[in-house]
């Protein structure tokens, strides 16, 4: 039996609190490529206990080491392509069960035919009754959410083998497929008790009505009947009516605990009641361990801990439960994972005596933020909490060390030396801090070769991805980015050697993959990425030379993500032939290569730079990802090797409005454009220098008076 724990408002709401200590924060995914961070992105996970790891992800890296639940990524969605993901890092969804696909039950196991086999015999047809508590949506906690066909079957079997006369059978079954239909019920389940005469008929008779009364909330009544079957000779009314005084005390005790709104007031809960409940599910596992409601009775004594805001025994509950096997607990794994998340790691900030959940509260801690991190002092306090796993709290002073005290050679000293021949998760995380504490203190060399040293050792899921990333980044930071392209390179990630092709790399780099890279992809990325920061760093002669490596008939598959692009905007090789004389404005103008030509001898020639101009805006090049910097610390954040600025349709239309001897329509269409740089409104979308309102002002009025006769004067009517 499966018994729901908060409302869905509930949850919305509890989801909200502490935006530090929470696990997901953010509607929207997009990765960021880097293995270490102090800060908390849900969206960029990386396989190591680390402090920007949403909780989850810490707490299932902990759970797969213990065989409760084995890491089993799911793969890269069409979504996560589009959005630029590679395997790490990740998002936490990506780490969730995919739902099993539904299937018809087979005939002869699903509850309904074992209770259409019940009822065949006593003449009552099934499909007569509705069920109300299956309307309950999952999660919800309504105590109708057990009214439904399996305690319906339970019930009925055990009549139909009790000793009573056909009659007495037939009313009692018809009752309790009545009681399905509703979770409001108001006098007796049966309206003749006279006609139930046996003995056992009595009982079951108690126990129905008992059970309506709990369905109903009159738990009073209810903890009342099901106490005067306790001692029952059918083992299954005994343990059931055991298991549902336990029930409908915690049920009694939150009666008045959530508001109109489902929120939960704690402090509203019947202490009491929730003493007694508790009591009651002790008793009831101490006499049936393996009973048939063991899985339920300990997830409702999770949420008596919860109730009575006990987080020590709510953490050690949760530490049995998630390591428990899939018939003991009462809910699936990764529902486990959220309700500890929820009910316990994002609000909870006292020291609970469980090792594996104090870790991970405690790298919630250290995260970057507005809240105070956590200090070595505090750490110290808990040191008898990891008594029986001595490794979890060097590991802990370690992460303190590197990320709250920047001290990496106090890291280093908690951390083990060798790398073991087995890299579980705990063990892939200590020698992940290591590295990255070499590396804190600029030991590249020793990095690199710790890297290079787990990689053969990287057996479980997304442990290789994330050693990829790391060594791609040390090579980048060190100045040896030609690594990472080598012939003999362990680094095949394709978005990790796009993004250093696309941000870093220099000519020479990208010519060699040109000519020698095995991905097709790869090739034609390096070679956009070569001609568009040729022209746009102003190597005209150098992009007149790459230029001629291109085919008459350029490839036209679209690189997207590769260029940094997400979902559907991208670019072909086809840009570099663009023909000017399909400008979209009127404004006439050459080839792209003749336009390069013209700059290469003319820097300054006002049409030229026009139409550099138009051919950025006309194919859409302004603020295109190969232009937008990287966040500082992620992959691809050093400076490119292509010397010289960038060009900026603003700044171009800038030098033609400040040449006095650019021809009149050129110098037209240049304040045109540089107006409308601004539109529509009054942001920069050129790139470059910003100018003031009054400078736009002052071309504007320039526009209407001096070139009031061209098209352009004519047509622009405001300026921003």
């Amino acid at each position: 039996m499966r018994i729901g724990f908060l409302s869905p408002v509930a949850l919305a709401l509890l989801a909200g609190i502490s935006q530090q200590a929470q696990a997901s924060s953010d509607d929207s995914c997009y990765p960021d490529w880097r293995v270490s961070r102090d800060s908390l992105a849900p969206c960029n996970n990386v396989p190591f206990l680390s402090p920007g790891n949403d909780s989850r992800v810490n707490l299932r890296l902990l759970l797969a080491d213990k065989k409760a639940a084995p890491l089993a990524p799911k793969a890269l969605s069409e979504d996560d392509l589009a959005q630029g993901f590679g395997p790490v890092p990740f998002p936490v969804y990506r780490l969730a069960a995919a739902s099993s696909a539904q299937t018809e039950p087979d005939s002869d196991d699903s509850p309904t035919a074992e209770l259409d086999t019940l009822l065949t015999p006593l003449g009552i047809k099934r499909e007569a009754y509705k069920t109300a508590g299956e309307a309950f949506l999952n999660g919800e906690g309504s105590r109708c959410r057990s009214n439904d066909d399996d305690s319906a079957t339970a019930f009925i079997r055990q009549v139909v083998k009790a000793d009573m006369p056909a009659a007495e059978r037939t009313l009692l079954a018809k009752a309790r497929l009545q009681l399905l239909t509703t979770c409001t019920w108001d006098g007796p389940v049966i309206a003749e008790p006279q006609q139930i005469q046996s003995a056992d008929g009595q009982l079951f008779r108690t126990y129905l009505q008992a059970a309506a009364d709990f369905y109903s909330g009159r738990f009073a009544e209810a903890a009342q009947g099901f106490a005067g079957v306790g001692s029952a000779q059918s083992p299954w009314l005994k343990e059931t009516a055991l298991y549902m005084t336990a029930r409908t005390a915690l049920n009694q005790a939150q009666a008045d605990t959530y508001d109109e709104d489902g929120v939960p007031h704690l402090d509203r809960v019947d202490k009491p009641a929730l003493a007694t409940a508790e009591q009651g599910f002790k008793a009831y596992l101490s006499t049936y361990p393996q009973g048939e409601y063991a899985a339920s009775a300990h997830g409702l004594l999770r949420r008596v801990y919860w109730l009575a805001d006990d987080n020590t025994q709510l953490a050690d509950a949760f530490a049995w439960a998630l390591t428990a096997t899939d018939e003991q607990r009462n809910v699936s794994e990764d529902e486990l994972v959220e309700e500890a998340d929820l009910k316990l790691l994002m609000v909870n900030s006292d020291t609970v005596k469980t090792p594996m959940i104090q870790l991970v509260s405690d790298l919630m801690v250290m995260r970057g933020g507005n809240q105070p991190a956590i200090s070595r002092a505090d750490l110290e306090k808990q040191k008898a909490v990891f008594a029986s796993e001595p490794e979890l709290y060097e590991y802990l002073l370690a992460v303190c060390a590197l990320y709250i005290e920047h001290q990496p050679d106090a890291a280093l000293k908690q951390l083990p030396q060798s790398v073991p021949s087995n890299l579980n998760y705990f063990a892939f995380s200590q020698q992940t801090l290591r590295a990255l504490a070499l590396e804190a203190k600029q030991d590249w060399k020793g990095a690199e070769a710790l890297w290079l040293q787990l990689l053969p050792l990287a057996k479980l899921p997304l442990q290789r991805d994330q050693l990829e990333l790391a060594l791609a980044m040390n090579y980048e930071r060190s100045g040896q980015l030609a690594k990472v392209f080598a012939s003999d390179s362990p680094i095949s990630a394709k978005q990790v050697r796009y993004i250093l092709l696309r941000n870093v790399a220099g000519p020479e780099l990208l010519r060699q993959q040109i000519a020698q890279a095995s991905d097709p992809l790869e090739r034609q990325t390096a070679q956009f990425v070569l001609l568009y920061k040729d022209l746009l760093h102003g190597q005209f002669a150098t992009f007149a030379e790459d230029l001629k490596q291109l085919p008459a008939q350029a490839p036209e598959d679209k690189l997207g993500t590769s260029l940094g692009y997400v979902y559907s905007a991208s670019q072909t090789l086809k840009l570099f032939q663009w023909n000017g004389d399909k400008a979209e404005s009127g404004y006439a103008c050459p080839s792209i290569a003749q336009t390069a030509a013209t700059l290469q001898t003319d820097a300054k020639n006002p049409q030229a730079l026009n139409c550099f101009g138009e051919f950025i805006l006309r194919n859409g090049l302004d603020g295109m990802p190969l232009e937008q910097a990287r966040a500082a610390g992620s992959l691809g954040s050093s400076a490119s090797d292509f010397k010289g600025e960038t060009f900026s349709r603003l700044d171009g239309y800038k030098q033609v409005i400040a040449n006095a001897k650019a021809p009149k329509n050129d110098k037209a269409y240049a304040l045109f454009r540089a107006i409308n740089c601004y539109a529509p409104a009054g942001y920069n979308s050129c790139g470059g220098q910003d100018v003031e309102p009054a400078v736009r002002k002052a071309w504007f009025r320039q526009l209407k008076s001096g070139f009031a006769d061209t098209q352009w004067g004519k047509s622009l009517q405001y300026y921003w």
